[in-house]
């Protein structure tokens, strides 16, 4: 295991070595520390533990076998689903009659439209225009004997786009064949003495030119409650492996994933590779990817080791001031820049400080965490969430602009930090010290029994030896100074003038060029961040404006070597990205995100008039915090927004849409603070920390992040009911 850190002090030029080395070691996963108390027990323990974890071993194979099975059969035999589309040409003030072969299997027939469809105006028709052109649906059950209909639904009016608008949109709508249309049919056959009917789809353009729509029509379409409760498993399944450490995250995230689309296609719906590629949010990966490249070649400057030192001057060594600053620093900084951004650059600082002065190092990236998903619900730029939401055009045309969007959010985003110092104060006051000794004994072990591993004699071999054993040396001199440190109460700082000459010494700058190549290139994505809103850069988005950063700095740098520089990017993490945004979208084709959408309608309905807009506040919030502590924000709020900008132009509720655009703000981004993987920051944070040594578990973020999170939610509910219920400052 070897630091980066480490390396950028001793030997920048063998970063690339130590890197590989580090990875190699980390593959082996949290076994090895789980070895390290094995000498504290006695040995029928070690014969009780040994045949838990055989057992465990057993149960977890035998598992992931039966799920490989599954989808691999299911996959290998099961053709992909292609929907038979058929151009219907719609003649103005015409009727097209399409007939429907087959009986529907279910009461239900799904029909999917392709064309230069409204999608949003024709699911909410307070959107529509004035002149807007339409066509009508209707489904028919026809009797082919006597030329008679024996019922028909309501028709169903879809909207088209403007000419200017023009674009190929898909919709989908199941028709449902009710108890009274069964028995209208029953009875049209005891009349008649015939059983000659058939389903037709009856299309009447309404306009005066001629539009083409391409139809798929599926008469065995999924059966949605059984889709609700199969997606509902297998993401109490996926938190199951990671909540107790089963397996790793990324793999956990492929293994589900993979398993939910053959679910999908065990029900028929298998989705072609091209459609399951346009699931993956290729935007939060490329700006993912992008920000670990410039902090990848940042940490060669020496930059983080000397903001380290700056800021233990500052807080002149008193713990609490420290963790404070931090803090603080990460919060105000969020607001305007990328959290991911934040987190990759303040990690580095958070383990030279936790390291120097004996505090447990994961309690405190955990803190930092926290505060980076605070800070960044201040501004639409701050966090990725708030940019998807601001951007949107319908919320656009509210009124909403910079200065209004920090407004409505300022008393939020501080009364949060407030009550979340208070907590974190009270939890850390007596673990702020608890097991740093420990880590770093684990750690020492670790490297040790990794040297006696190394027997290569290979240059690449004496060099990893060589850097191990540096940062061997460093972790024993840290672990004898915090020994006789009490693992309760401030930490003195009698040795900080002793400390700081010796830091100072240590950690300088040691590649000032560099470091004014990487200022520019910061400050150029920084300044694209914050013109992005404008609307003359409308395509100019965070991930683009990180990625012409990102290559402004490749120049500058001109490095010769493209390995070197992409071994700073954290490629299970954005694998685990991947797979956890084609699972959220398997589970939306499965019906489990309407299935929310629906009960929150009907709830909200049951409520009293006067009290609606109260409720859906509430409701929006509370729903896009825990929905968006189980799986990540970011495909969580496209989902929400949609489901607040229905119910804003719901004909029965009568809910204005801003305060429930607060409320989606404010949800998403403190959902992301009650599990490790419910944001994108977090992930980072745990995924960076792991490359200096420690491991941030799910638990352990958990135990610090859940309770914030229902905090927090608490006090922002109590604001938006005084702000939006009592005062109506919307």
């Amino acid at each position: 295991m070897v630091c980066q850190l480490t390396t950028a002090f001793c030997c920048p030029c063998s970063f690339q070595t130590a890197s590989q080395a580090r990875r190699s070691y980390y593959q082996k996963g949290a076994a090895a520390l789980d070895d390290d108390d094995d000498d504290e027990l006695t040995t029928q323990q070690r014969s009780r533990r040994k045949i838990f974890k055989i057992g465990s071993l057993i149960v977890k194979l035998t598992t992931f076998i039966v799920l490989w099975s599954f989808f691999s059969i299911v996959l290998i035999f099961t053709p992909t689903h292609k929907h038979n589309a058929q151009v219907l040409p719609l003649k103005p003030q015409q009727t097209k009659i399409v007939e429907i072969q087959g009986e529907p299997s279910r009461d239900e027939i799904s029909i999917r439209l392709r064309g230069n469809i409204d999608v949003d105006a024709t699911q909410s028709p307070k959107l529509v225009t004035e002149k807007q052109k339409h066509f009508f649906v209707t489904l028919v059950r026809y009797n082919m004997m006597t030329n008679l209909t024996v019922w028909q639904l309501k028709p169903w009016k879809v909207y088209l786009l403007d000419v200017s608008r023009q674009k190929l949109t898909t919709l989908h709508k199941r028709f449902k064949v009710t108890d009274d249309m069964r028995k209208s049919l029953i009875k049209s056959q005891e009349q008649r003495k015939d059983s000659d009917t058939k389903l037709r789809l009856s299309f009447l353009n309404s306009g005066d030119e001629t539009i083409a729509i391409a139809l798929a029509i599926n008469t065995n379409p999924l059966d949605l409650t059984l889709g609700v409760v199969s997606a509902a498993f297998l993401l109490f399944f996926m938190y199951a492996l990671i909540i107790w450490d089963i397996t790793d995250r990324t793999f956990a995230a492929i293994l589900m994933s993979t398993t939910a689309i053959g679910v999908l296609a065990v029900t028929g719906e298998r989705p072609t590779l091209k459609t399951i590629i346009s699931w993956i949010d290729m935007d939060t990966l490329l700006l993912l990817f992008s920000t670990m490249l410039i902090v990848g070649v940042m940490t060669e400057t020496g930059v983080f080791e000397y903001c380290s030192v700056l800021t233990y001057r500052i807080s002149k060594g008193q713990p609490w001031l420290l963790v404070f600053l931090l803090c603080l620093l990460t919060a105000l900084i969020s607001a305007f820049l990328d959290n991911v951004t934040i987190i990759m650059l303040m990690v580095p600082i958070v383990i030279r400080l936790s390291e120097c002065m004996g505090l447990r190092t994961t309690a405190l990236i955990i803190c930092v965490a926290i505060f980076t998903n605070i800070g960044g619900m201040l501004t639409p730029v701050g966090d990725p969430p708030n940019v998807i939401i601001t951007a949107n055009p319908y919320v656009l045309d509210k009124g909403v602009d910079f200065i209004g969007f920090c407004l409505h959010m300022l008393p939020g985003v501080l009364l949060s930090c407030l009550f979340t110092w208070c907590y974190l104060y009270l939890v850390l006051r007596q673990r702020l010290f608890k097991g740093a000794s420990d880590q770093m004994r684990k750690s020492i072990k670790s490297l040790q029994n990794h040297v006696d591993k190394i027997k290569g004699p290979t240059t690449d071999d004496e060099n990893t030896r060589r850097d191990i054993m540096v940062r061997i040396e460093e972790l024993q001199l840290q672990y004898k100074r915090n020994a006789g440190v009490t693992s309760f109460g401030p930490r003195p700082a009698a040795d900080f003038v002793e400390r700081l000459a010796e830091m100072e010494a240590k950690y300088k700058l040691h590649n000032k060029p560099l470091l004014v190549k990487c200022c520019i290139s910061l400050g150029f994505g920084i300044v694209l961040f914050l013109l992005g809103s404008l609307s003359f850069m409308a395509g100019l988005t965070l991930a683009w404006s990180s990625f012409l950063a990102a290559m402004l700095l490749l120049i500058l740098a001109d490095k010769p070597d493209m390995n070197s520089v992409l071994q700073y990017v954290e490629w299970p993490t954005l694998l685990f990205f991947g797979a956890l945004f084609v699972f959220i979208e398997a589970c939306a084709e499965l019906g489990l995100i309407d299935w929310v959408s629906e009960q929150t309608v009907a709830i909200i309905l049951n409520v009293a008039t006067e009290y609606r807009t109260q409720a859906a506040i509430l409701l929006v919030l509370w729903i896009s915090a825990i929905i968006s502590a189980l799986v990540d924000n970011i495909p969580i709020v496209t989902m929400m927004l949609k489901l607040a900008i229905r119910l804003s132009l719901h004909d029965e509720l009568e809910i204005p849409l801003m305060p429930m655009v607060w409320a989606l703000c404010f949800g998403v981004c403190l959902g992301g603070n009650a599990t490790l993987i419910a944001a994108s920051s977090n992930v980072v944070a745990a995924g960076l920390a792991s490359q200096y040594g420690y491991e941030v578990t799910f638990r352990e973020f958990f135990n610090y992040g859940a309770p914030v999170m229902m905090i927090t939610c608490v006090v922002v509910s109590i604001y938006l009911l005084v702000a939006h219920g009592l005062f109506t400052w919307h």
